[in-house]
């Protein structure tokens, strides 16, 4: 008998609070807002650098050229048209997991979320921050001259924009 009592209480406890929540209450979601998201980004921002191939005595300077790509926090404005889409604006910062230049990648531009609760954010927009670069004279006088060692070449910074793109979760 207090099984069966203790059933109905829990049943019609249940009851009461899912008609609680109307159907307006269900409808409603929170228009614009803030929002964190931590993710990946890959730029368009490349890191130039050389290697030296030594075959026998020759030595020949190869030239080479890596998009700076790693991990990004990012703060968005959000609006949200409906329950599951919404598109604002960010500025993050990306590490780049690449480069040996110990600045962040400062992140800009625009974002589209999916999900109730803006859960997947994909970003794209401008991405700002330093990368290693090869001067044009040094680059023609590696190419012109025959070494017997391997040279040392010291880097160069320089900061540049170019576009990017990131995929993220909100976390805030």
């Amino acid at each position: 008998m207090h099984k069966i009592i203790i059933t109905i209480f829990l049943f019609t406890t249940f009851l009461s609070s899912s008609d609680a929540q109307t159907v307006e209450h269900l409808s409603s979601y929170k228009k614009q807002g803030v929002v964190w998201s931590a993710g990946v980004f890959k730029s368009w921002l490349k890191d130039e650098f050389v290697r030296f191939n030594k075959i026998g005595n020759n030595i020949t300077p190869v030239f080479l050229e890596q998009k700076k790509m790693g991990f990004a926090l990012q703060s968005h404005y959000m609006y949200k048209p409906n329950k599951w889409f919404g598109i604002g604006g960010h500025i993050g910062l990306g590490l780049d997991v690449f480069s040996s230049i110990d600045s962040p990648v400062l992140l800009i531009g625009g974002s589209v979320s999916f999900g109730k609760n803006h859960q997947f954010i994909f970003d794209f927009g401008l991405a700002d921050g330093k990368k290693k670069i090869i001067r044009d004279d040094i680059k023609a006088a590696l190419m012109n001259t025959t070494y017997d060692d391997i040279p040392i070449i010291h880097d160069q910074t320089q900061v540049n924009t170019a576009y990017y793109f990131s995929i993220s979760y909100r976390i805030f």
